[in-house]
């Protein structure tokens, strides 16, 4: 009896007895038609000669590497090769990309005469040391139409921040 023979009989019960088992443990099926037809791959392989030219690759492989003589270059070619493919399988297994959420842009403070350099803004969940700034900036930041209404207790960065939230509908 030839070895491919084997190997398909064997492959195909293995696959089936799998399929039989998944079938018991979900009351489905489904999963033993698809073991079914799994299994019956390796008798379609075995005859239309798809086996022994498999065989004969592996054995062809095994040979060639009892051939070629091991230097620094096959070893590297061969870790290479096998990181490689390690790689890849575990790529395979990694998430997939995470959709970003667009924040919203925070409003940007227009610098003016007075000002040295724009005010950083605020990334939404951080926080930033907060700089002192002058009576004379502040004045001038501020739009002279728009007069905010000082709440107790908040200064008026606070108070900024509360109406970006109130205009966004968050409060």
């Amino acid at each position: 009896m030839p070895i491919s023979l084997i190997i398909t009989v064997g492959l195909s019960i293995v696959i089936v007895a799998i399929a039989a088992g998944l079938m018991a443990r979900h009351r489905s099926v489904r999963a033993l038609v698809m073991g079914i037809g799994l299994g019956a791959i390796p008798v379609g392989l075995y005859l239309t000669g798809v086996t022994d030219l498999t065989i004969n690759g592996i054995r062809s492989l095994v040979d060639w590497f009892q051939r070629t003589p091991f230097t620094n270059l096959t070893a590297w070619g061969l870790g290479l090769a096998i990181g490689g493919l390690v790689l890849f399988v575990i790529g395979t297994f990694l998430p997939k990309g995470q959709k970003r959420v667009a924040q919203p842009e925070q409003p940007k403070a227009v610098p003016t005469k007075g000002d040295a350099a724009p005010k950083p803004s605020i990334a939404a969940g951080k926080s930033a040391p907060a700089a002192p700034a002058s009576p004379a900036a502040t004045a001038q930041a501020k739009p002279a139409g728009k007069a905010q209404p000082q709440q107790k207790g908040l200064d008026a960065e606070d108070a900024e921040i509360e109406a970006l939230l109130r205009k966004r509908g968050i409060m």
